[in-house]
């Protein structure tokens, strides 16, 4: 089994800020203007959708090679060496005249963070060097997108690779007719709850979410798997079985990488031929691992290592709903 993953690779520079100089309520941080706000680094780390899930597949040892796209700096040679220091095979698309985007990470423990997203605005193609893959994900290009989309369902159509899709915060913005395509097109969709109503027609953060399953499902793909945060994660399989988990125990409140840890163990139970109950199992665990680190990828686990948490969550079992 060896999957094709496509997306964005970033470097996430996590900075502490003084809460004594910002204002939190209603999910909302305000700053004051012409205020010098004290902050400390907390740390750097390799980060963005595709980098985190392309790590989290390869130290469940699926096979991966990862298609991105760098610049020509310092940012993406640390990228590089990062992921090859995983084990990621990778073919990147580089612009020589860009810089690789750069995320600043402003964390307000435990309420959640802001994200600072600096991308290029360069244009975005697909060239792979083979066809022979037996899945591919995708997931997030920032600007300029549709181009590298439509290469990438060509390719897909051409060479009958199914497809898992998330798409990322562009896409999800635009949802034009394209996206709708590559849902259409896709074998699995993953997102979380809030992105999945804005794809479907359901709009009421207190609708049944049975009816956002089936509705996302109609579009195409044979399961649809939706996180919820602290309220756990949903999914329907191909057969319309419907499951729920709660979250599962973690010591941990880092949000950033949550969302891929838990695709990325969810899609390796499914590619190892598990069925979903399980497969939402291993994507809390692996989630659960990232929410104790900073950073997205440091809590990413082995199979060893998954396999020592599992033993942690016998009474954890999805609920059909």
């Amino acid at each position: 089994m060896h999957v094709l993953i496509v997306g964005t690779s970033v470097v996430d520079l996590f900075l502490d800020i003084d809460p004594d100089h910002v204002k939190i309520e209603d999910r909302k941080v305000t700053f004051t203007l012409g205020d010098k706000v004290p902050s400390s680094i907390k740390k750097s780390a390799l980060g963005g959708n595709g980098a985190n899930v392309s790590a989290g597949l390869t130290r469940l040892e699926i096979p991966v090679t990862f298609y991105t796209y760098l610049g020509n700096d310092f940012f993406s040679r640390e990228i590089q060496t990062g992921l090859s220091s995983e084990g990621v095979e990778i073919e990147a698309e580089t612009n020589k005249n860009s810089n690789s985007p750069l995320h600043i990470v402003l964390d307000f423990p435990p309420q959640d963070r802001v994200i600072l997203a600096n991308y290029g605005k360069d244009s975005h193609g697909f060239s792979p060097k083979t066809h022979q893959f037996d899945f591919m994900y995708l997931t997030s290009i920032p600007e300029y997108w549709e181009e590298a989309y439509r290469k990438i369902l060509d390719f897909a159509k051409e060479n009958k690779i199914p497809i898992a899709f998330s798409p990322g915060t562009r896409q999800i913005e635009d949802k034009n007719d394209l996206v709708i395509d590559v849902i259409k097109s896709s074998k699995i969709y993953f997102s979380n709850k809030e992105e999945a109503m804005k794809i479907s027609n359901i709009q009421d953060p207190k609708s049944n979410i049975k009816d956002l399953l089936l509705e996302i499902k109609k579009l195409g793909p044979e399961v649809v798997s939706i996180t919820d945060g602290p309220r756990g994660a949903y999914a329907i399989d191909q057969e319309n079985n419907c499951f729920y988990i709660v979250e599962a125990p973690t010591k941990g409140h880092e949000k950033t990488g949550a969302g891929d840890a838990y695709a990325a163990g969810f899609f390796a139970s499914y590619l190892y031929g598990n069925n979903i109950p399980t497969s939402m199992k291993w994507g809390l665990a692996v989630s659960g691992s990232v929410m104790e680190h900073t950073g997205a990828q440091f809590g990413l686990l082995t199979r060893k290592g998954l396999d020592e948490r599992l033993k942690t969550f016998d009474n954890l079992e999805a609920q059909s709903i």
